[in-house]
């Protein structure tokens, strides 16, 4: 009855602690790839895989649970991967690394919301990547799916890797559809079609500041990490590390400009609004300046008071016509002798 007990126990012990796992795999040395759940979690770390992968959700408790006692994590990676702070950054531990790293979500769109950009922690040592995450990201996604389908990945260090190349390639995608629309507003301004573009060049500018404030943090740890890797990333390993840190810097220049791009396009689009608003109030001042004189006229006229010229002559109509016309044309002689015309 003990041993029903007991094994009952720690039948809902292992339950429960892979509950919050979202995906787990090991790759081994002849390319199988193992998909891990229960019992196999634990009993994976006594064994001898080319790497293992467990990506866990941080609502769970109970996989919060199995990070806090899993041996397998340094005190140091435990609290890291518990943590709540976004700040992005990537840490050295020995020959561990620990990261807080940003992932656009799958319905970022142009109306940002900061609540899109979600945060991925992992801590990576020479055989397994340990990720955990609040939000769904498409970069873990990504890396589940591929490897669902079957490929392989012959290092722990190859499948972190793999993550920023997924945010590389959706940042990317990102970049050129704001470049595409800026392309057509740049068409719309040229063709003199401007009305409704100043709020949506606001709305791609604070995107892009935003897309930059989160990544370019990334491209720089990445950086220093391409220069000084852990000893047990291979040749392969280190180069593929540098192919993404220059992807990750032609998508930081594309932000810069792209944010530039938006500032020109708007300070143009500005000074053409304002050109056309001058140029309104300039007809608007000569139309005042034409008709001041002869509303001047035709009110003094329009008086009804005795001693009014022309009250008894059949002509004095057209002499008051021929009056505003004369006063009318001396405006006209005026404004163009001062080159106002």
């Amino acid at each position: 009855m003990t041993l029903m007990v007991d094994s009952i126990k720690t039948t809902l012990k292992d339950r429960a602690a892979t509950r919050g796992l979202i995906c787990g795999f090991a790759m081994w040395p002849d390319q199988r790839i193992q998909d891990l759940a229960g019992d196999a979690i634990d009993e994976i770390f006594t064994q001898e895989p080319t790497a293992i992968w467990l990506h866990f959700n941080a609502h769970i408790g109970q996989a919060r649970d199995w990070i806090q006692q899993g041996e397998r994590l340094s005190e140091g990676s435990r609290q890291f991967l518990l943590e709540t702070d976004d700040h992005k950054r990537l840490e050295r531990s020995g020959e561990s690394l620990t990261a807080v790293i940003s992932d656009i979500r799958y319905d970022f769109g142009f109306d940002f919301d900061p609540e899109r950009i979600a945060t991925l922690r992992f801590s990576l040592d020479q055989h397994c990547l340990i990720s955990i995450r609040y939000q769904p990201s498409s970069a873990a996604d990504q890396l589940r799916t591929e490897i669902s389908r079957g490929r392989y990945f012959d290092s722990s260090a190859k499948l972190m890797i793999h993550l920023f190349e997924s945010q590389a390639a959706k940042l990317e995608a990102t970049v050129t559809q704001v470049r595409t629309t800026l392309d057509d507003i740049e068409d719309l301004a040229l063709a003199g079609q401007m009305r409704g573009q100043q709020a949506q060049l606001g709305g791609i500018r604070r995107l892009a500041v935003r897309l930059y404030h989160h990544f370019a943090p990334e491209h720089r740890m990445l950086q220093r990490l391409s220069r000084r890797p852990p000893t047990w990333f291979s040749d392969s390993d280190h180069a593929d590390l540098q192919d993404v840190v220059e992807a990750f810097r032609e998508l930081v220049d594309d932000l810069t400009e792209t944010q530039e791009r938006a500032k020109l396009l708007q300070e143009e689009l500005a000074a053409r609004v304002a050109e056309e608003t001058n140029k309104n109030l300039y007809i608007l001042s000569l139309f005042t300046a034409l008709l001041l004189p002869p509303t001047l006229i035709t009110g003094i006229f329009g008086m009804n008071v005795a001693g009014l010229p022309g009250l008894r002559d059949e002509m004095a109509f057209w002499w008051v016509i021929l009056s505003l016309a004369a006063v009318s044309g001396l405006v006209l002689l005026i404004l163009y002798l001062r080159r106002l015309l």
